[in-house]
């Protein structure tokens, strides 16, 4: 049985790469949006025709979906990863000290 201690401890290090791998899908929406969310926030009158603010939209929607792709699937991949890995520690039984 594991202790509730080991839990946090595994829960704490899952939160963590959740928020790493956040950082990473923001960054990576950025990226593929081509800048289009910071030109509109910082100087709305650089869209001024219908086909900028399609483009624009376009743009920030396909890095937004694909930034949150990366980072949900990410955050399930360290969940995997730890949860693999406290089952394995649990598992094999301690090593005498050479």
């Amino acid at each position: 049985m594991v202790s509730w201690t080991y839990a946090f401890k595994r829960g704490f290090i899952i939160w963590l790469w959740s928020i790493v791998w956040g950082i990473v899908g923001g960054i990576v929406a950025l990226v593929l949006s081509g800048g289009s969310l910071l030109v509109l926030i910082t100087n709305p009158s650089a869209y001024t025709n219908a086909g900028s603010w399609v483009a624009a939209f376009v743009g920030m929607f396909l890095g937004i979906l694909i930034g949150a792709l990366i980072a949900t699937i990410g955050n399930y991949a360290a969940i995997v990863k730890i949860v693999l890995e406290s089952v394995e520690e649990t598992k094999s039984p301690p090593q005498p000290p050479t």
